[in-house]
């Protein structure tokens, strides 16, 4: 899997992120990345052949991954279950329960050898990970995963119940099928989805894309992201018609009316969030993360006065700021870059700027997404502090799965939450009681505004009644 996944693009987006938050050099980061992770367990044990199959594709976006060992060295050894460490490399117990999940340097104790839900299995592989990375070549990195850590299912999911029930999500759209939208899938493989799902984003796979986005490989690369997803994800989630949207949810041809009840966020900036809230959506459901330090889960509805994507992703400072460099690096102003797609004119001066660059070819992109791209080939030479950073894939994947259960956990159970938003460490224990509830901000650009407030008013009983 390795050769196909992770290039040297992928590599590079992972060496940035491991240098920025070990605070070292990329040519430090990109030597700890060069090693092995191995796995040993009982082939025999359902439960942690299950956690394996999970874990693989996920670490192995980040280090490559082995479950046979060939004589080479490993920088850390998962020991998964009840079996003994082929010893060699720093150990990593896992242990497998049916309400928990626990990794530790040291045996972890109860184990059981009958699998979980499918959809737990994700997490579980999420923060074995998480644990791994750091074992390996994670020096330096803050707030860290203690030695012995455990992550208790329903401090993730109240009610687990819900995952084993068909949830119908109606006509919903999902906006963005990158790193979340692709975490999001991944997850979905092990419930029943009902209904229609479509996927807007108007993005093409690239090489650097395979660090994070779960379902796609080297035969994907220049593909459209929408349809390469709904393709690969559909045969999995067979309830739920996945309907590609190669577009932005915003450009979609038919936006009138009540047209949008169910938004599932996906997208990588506060900008677009912002964006998409203007839509006037009848129902948000947003993921986030923060580089590899947090992942945000957030939602909001027309109905009561719960903060919207604009409250919480207002523009600030450092938005400004990351404006002021995307500009100064692609050769145009900062208006430009804040109209958020690159124009005729912006092409033709970013080309000016860059000549590899073919003006027809990006135009219509984003300029993050450009600025992205350019600094995981390398072809920007600035310090890594100001590059944006990719988080590594299972903190995104865990971030679709925890949207996914804040979709399936509103919709089968309404009124049961009631919060509204989330923050949570991928490398740590979660914790139910970090959830809270935010207001309306009266000075929101999207919710604060008093047109698009009123038009609001004037679909809300259209919007739930449809």
């Amino acid at each position: 899997m390795a050769s196909n996944i992770l290039t040297p693009e992928a590599r590079q987006e992972n060496v940035k992120a491991l240098a920025l938050a070990a605070g070292i050099t990329p040519e430090q980061a990109a030597e700890r990345l060069d090693g092995r992770v191995l796995c040993t367990f009982n082939r025999e044990d359902a439960a942690a052949c299950q956690f394996y199959e999970e874990l693989r594709p996920v670490l192995g976006r980040t280090i490559d991954v082995h479950d046979t060992p060939d004589g080479r060295r490993y920088l850390v050894e998962m020991v998964i279950g009840e079996v003994e460490p082929r010893g060699g490399a720093a150990t990593v117990f896992v242990g497998l329960g049916p309400d928990s999940c626990c990794f530790s340097s040291v045996p972890a104790g109860v184990y059981s050898s009958k699998p979980v839900h499918g959809a737990l299995s994700v997490v579980a592989a999420c923060y074995g990970a998480a644990v791994a990375v750091h074992r390996a070549v994670g020096e330096g990195i803050p707030n860290p995963p203690p030695e012995h850590l455990e992550i208790r299912y329903d401090e993730i999911l109240p009610d687990l119940s819900v995952l084993s029930e068909a949830v119908d999500m109606g006509g919903a759209y999902l906006a963005g099928a990158g790193a979340i939208g692709n975490g999001f899938l991944w997850a979905a493989r092990h419930v029943d989805l009902r209904g229609e799902l479509r996927v807007c984003d108007d993005d093409i796979v690239s090489s650097g894309n395979l660090q994070r986005q779960v379902w796609f490989e080297g035969d994907d690369i220049d593909a459209p992201k929408a349809s390469t997803l709904c393709q690969k994800a559909q045969p999995h989630i067979p309830g739920c018609r996945l309907k590609p949207e190669p577009i932005r949810l915003q450009d979609l041809p038919i936006r009138t009316g009540a047209w949008l009840k169910r938004l599932i966020v996906a997208v990588d900036s506060r900008r677009a969030r912002r964006e998409l809230q203007n839509e006037l959506p009848a129902e948000v459901f947003d993921a986030s993360t923060t580089d590899i330090r947090e992942v945000v889960i957030h939602y909001n509805n027309a109905v009561s006065d719960l903060a919207c994507m604009g409250c919480l992703y207002k523009a600030d400072e450092k938005e400004a700021s990351q404006d002021q460099i995307i500009g100064e690096h692609l050769g145009v102003s900062v208006d430009e870059v804040k109209s958020s797609r690159i124009s005729p004119a912006a092409a033709v001066a970013i080309a000016r700027k860059h000549p590899h660059l073919d003006p027809d070819t990006i135009q219509g992109e984003a300029f993050d997404s450009l600025y992205k791209t350019l600094c995981a080939t390398g072809k920007l030479h600035a310090s890594v502090g100001k590059q944006v950073v990719a988080p590594f894939a299972f903190v995104s994947v865990l971030a679709g799965t925890l949207l996914l259960f804040e979709v399936m956990s509103r919709l089968a159970r309404p009124g049961s939450v009631q919060s509204n938003e989330w923050h949570l460490s991928p490398w740590r224990e979660p914790f139910s009681q970090g959830r809270m509830t935010r207001l309306r901000f009266s000075a929101c650009e999207c919710c604060g505004d008093s047109a698009r407030a009123r038009a609001l008013r004037g679909l809300r009983s259209k919007l739930w009644a449809s």
